[in-house]
């Protein structure tokens, strides 16, 4: 069993030094747009449900 933490450990290692070395994008506006518009839409559509109900 101690091998297989062992294997895991290196992949958590690897993975980590692969993240790293991925550079930061931030969001575009129209990613801002949708994000909120998805929000929106979910959160409406919740409170609709909980009425209904």
């Amino acid at each position: 069993m101690s091998h297989a933490q062992h294997t895991d450990q290196e992949i958590e290692k690897k993975l980590a030094q692969e993240m790293a070395a991925i550079p930061y994008e931030p969001l575009l506006p129209i990613e801002k747009k949708l994000i909120a518009w998805s929000l929106v839409i979910g959160v409406s559509l919740l409170l609709v449900l909980m009425w209904v109900v």
